[in-house]
């Protein structure tokens, strides 16, 4: 099903949003229970609930899609994707990734893994010797930030212009200050998975971009999926990001670290997330074990689990095996949740920085499947 919603109607305030949002959640997850999931055209009727209230006048919304058993059973867009153009958005519309591009850069080293490049414990300073300082930091702790590379972000220099993954390497190199010893404790780390960039270019003899292209997004299908990096390429169909301004919405699109990626820098559209789900189910990319070493909770040298593995957050819910992420930069909110055993998969983008997509994927997730008792 691949429909856009743009109904105009007045402008609602964000007071009337959240209520609205709240009695849709509230009546689509009581309409979801049950001993077997609704009717596919009553549920997807159930989604569109969820997001009527984006649907509102000229405003930034959200995409929406719903993966089951293979197909998928729900795909729309709510609201627009460019405020200035008048263009909704829809199953094609790209979208900024945000934190969700993480674990298309972990795909990258598993990628690099398998060909034997190079070996998840190998030390990072193998690949980048600007990072010998951090000593005994290897590839799996930046997959999994347990590394302890130092933030950067607020010290890195914008004011020469956008910095690049380069000169976020040769920053760290001069910081050689870590905040915890390798494998210590677990701490989201972006610095760790910008790093991880190089590394794919160092071990790979590839420009980042490139590599993603030719390793990860061509051979699952993705033919509308790109690297924003320094090099800044057409984004075609892009949603612009957009952040609220008291009477309307302000564009919210550019930042001076928009050209450092890994951490970010994803650009991808609900079409081509089906493609990247289905191909997670398959060894199109990586053998059947990388997968399953991708979705195991890294350890700690206490032996403690995490709640991350390779680029993936790992939970339940309603006692189901779940593997998801959220993103946030910008004036862009993402988030995809996957339940592999039930097959069912959530994918939300969204461009406005007042939206909190993982406020709806336990509502979808009832849905379609029985819903917590």
């Amino acid at each position: 099903m691949h429909r856009t919603n743009t109904r105009s109607r007045p402008r609602v305030s964000s007071h009337e949003l959240s209520l609205l949002v709240v009695l849709a959640v509230c009546a689509a997850a009581t309409a979801g229970c049950g001993d077997k999931a609704v009717d596919a055209t009553v549920a997807s009727q159930q989604v569109d609930a969820l997001f009527a209230p984006l649907t509102a006048g000229i405003q930034p919304g959200v995409a929406v899609m719903v993966i089951h058993d293979g197909a998928i059973v729900h795909a729309a867009g709510y609201g627009y994707a460019d405020l200035d153009n008048r263009i909704p958005i829809d199953p094609d519309s790209a979208f900024r990734l945000a934190s969700v591009s993480k674990q298309f850069t972990a795909m990258a080293i598993m990628v690099l893994a398998e060909s034997g490049a190079l070996a998840y414990d190998d030390p990072v300073s193998r690949y980048l010797p600007q990072l010998s300082p951090y000593e005994g930091v290897t590839i799996r702790h930046l997959m999994t930030h347990t590394g302890g590379l130092p933030e950067y972000y607020e010290v890195i220099d914008t004011a020469s212009g956008m910095p690049t993954n380069a000169d976020a390497l040769a920053l760290l190199g001069e910081m050689a200050a870590s905040d915890f010893g390798p494998g210590e404790r677990y701490e989201y780390s972006n610095p760790g998975y910008d790093m991880l960039a190089p590394l794919v270019e160092a071990a790979s003899g590839t420009d980042f971009a490139s590599f993603m292209r030719e390793r990860v997004f061509l051979p699952a299908g993705m033919q509308h999926s790109l690297i924003y990096d320094h090099t800044r390429p057409v984004v075609p169909r892009r949603a612009f990001g957009y952040e609220p301004n008291g009477d309307g919405y302000s564009l919210f699109d550019d930042d001076p670290l928009n050209h450092i990626v890994g951490s970010g820098g994803v650009y991808s559209t609900l079409k081509d997330f089906f493609r990247w789900d289905q191909a997670l189910y398959t060894e199109i990319l990586v053998s059947r074990a990388a997968l399953d070493e991708a979705f195991k909770p890294a350890l700690l040298n206490n032996g403690e689990a995490t709640d991350y593995g390779f680029g993936w957050r790992l939970d339940e819910y309603d006692g189901r095996r779940r593997v998801r992420h959220g993103g946030s930069w910008i004036g862009f909110r993402t988030h995809y949740a996957r339940y592999p055993e039930d097959r069912l998969s959530i994918v939300i983008l969204s461009n406005r920085a007042d939206f909190r997509p993982d406020e709806y994927v336990d509502p979808i997730t009832d849905i379609y499947l029985e819903s917590a008792r």
